[in-house]
């Protein structure tokens, strides 16, 4: 159900100032183990009305789980103002949405609400069974995005050959994950076990390569929401929100602070640059 600018006949909670009153959805949480993701929050209003038609199941509220990527789509109901369900992994890729709301459960006469704005002052209606009542907002989340991985430059950004006639490295945003490309001869050294797979060397390709392709990517972060389907955006913007220390918890990214930014997402990766080449050099003396 898409809600945005849906104009109706009657007051609906949530929609402009048709109701006086806020609406929020509470407590969210979102935890996967290998089979499922478990979804859970809260709505917080404090419309008697609204909630009494609930509680007299005259209506109920809903959760409307929507995914373009596999075109699953479902609805989940609940009498209390609390919604704690189970979602398939198999059943999800790349963006799914979610959108709460509560609906007329049966045919609601001479319908009215005393916090609804003047300008429905005199008016009563007719509601059917599924009229809206009320619009609490909505949320979504990338399914692609492993979460508990976001702090490796892998889950977000991998590096390949350029398969033109390039001779420079290429860094790429627009793609779901970031992506360097390496001039073919270059990639074909990096690839080998004894430097790109090397524990030791991973401070210097954070420092030079990672950090580089990061500063450029970070440049573009609002374009890359935009078009959705970005892993790395909706990583980057996850650890933004919920690392405070990174961007005091805001997903704003100002462009003069993205030299910085990058530097704490990634951990400091000039300092450990230093600290690697020094202990490189102390074995090498030795």
């Amino acid at each position: 159900m898409k809600l945005n600018n849906l104009l109706l006949p009657h007051p609906v909670l949530g929609q402009s100032d048709d109701i006086d009153g806020d609406v929020e959805i509470l407590d969210l949480e979102i935890e996967y183990n290998d089979s499922d993701y478990t979804v859970t929050f809260k709505i917080c209003h404090e419309n008697g009305t609204i909630s009494d038609y609930v509680k007299t199941d005259k209506a109920i509220y809903c959760c409307e789980v929507s995914c373009r990527g596999t075109l699953y789509r479902e609805l989940f109901t609940s009498n209390e103002p609390n919604f704690n369900f189970d979602l398939k992994r198999t059943s999800l890729r790349s963006k799914v949405e979610f959108q709460v709301y509560c609906l007329a459960s049966t045919p609601i006469s001479n319908y009215s609400n005393p916090s609804s704005h003047s300008d429905y002052d005199g008016f009563i209606f007719e509601l059917e069974k599924g009229d809206l009542l009320a619009n609490f907002g909505g949320f979504d989340f990338n399914a692609d995005v492993e979460y508990h991985k976001l702090k490796a430059a892998s889950s977000f950004m991998e590096i390949l050959p350029n398969v033109g006639d390039e001779e420079f490295t290429v860094y790429v945003w627009e793609s779901r994950k970031i992506q360097i490309w390496l001039p073919k001869k270059t990639y074909d050294i990096f690839k080998q076990d004894y430097i790109g797979k090397r524990k030791e060397y991973s401070e210097i390709i954070h420092a030079s390569l990672v950090q580089n392709a990061l500063t450029v990517a970070l440049y573009n972060f609002d374009k890359a929401l935009e078009q959705g389907d970005s892993v790395w955006a909706d990583s980057i913007r996850y650890r933004l929100l919920n690392e405070p220390e990174l961007n005091h918890g805001s997903d704003e990214v100002v462009p003069e602070n993205i030299p910085r930014l990058v530097q704490r997402l990634l951990g400091k990766p000039n300092d450990r640059l230093i600290d690697r080449l020094e202990s490189m050099s102390n074995v090498n003396e030795i």
